[in-house]
């Protein structure tokens, strides 16, 4: 992608690389880690740990990207997901903030059709 293009997808993406980079803040706060590779802005540990341990009403996992920011719950779930959140950012590059409506509204009607609105997810299984 050239350089043109990367500062669009940056700005497209932008919306929800804002709530990324409010919570990489709260992370670090909370004696997180914060790290920048290959132009995505990776935290971990702190208060991601807490967000992404699960609990009575949601899943909970390993990782989350919002925008160009990758909250992560500790280095080793980072190491882990890495190439599968990095497939999220290129996601929101081609989405940018209608990415979260569009998914949100896809796993719904995944749940009401009686499939597991994560695994079953386009989003998750192929490179869109």
């Amino acid at each position: 992608m050239g350089r043109p293009f990367r500062i669009l997808a940056y700005l497209w993406a932008s919306p929800v690389t804002a709530t990324g980079l409010a919570i990489a803040v709260a992370v670090r706060a909370s004696q997180g880690k914060i790290q920048i590779r290959d132009g995505v802005i990776e935290c971990s540990g702190g208060l991601a740990k807490r967000l992404l341990s699960g609990g009575r009403f949601r899943r909970g996992g390993a990782a989350v990207t919002l925008g160009h920011v990758i909250i992560a719950r500790d280095l080793n779930c980072l190491a882990a997901s890495r190439e599968h959140e990095r497939r999220h950012v290129r996601q929101y590059e081609r989405w940018g903030p209608l990415l979260l409506p569009v998914a949100w509204g896809i796993a719904g009607w995944l749940k009401i059709k009686g499939f597991d609105p994560y695994l079953d997810h386009p989003f998750e299984q192929i490179d869109t």
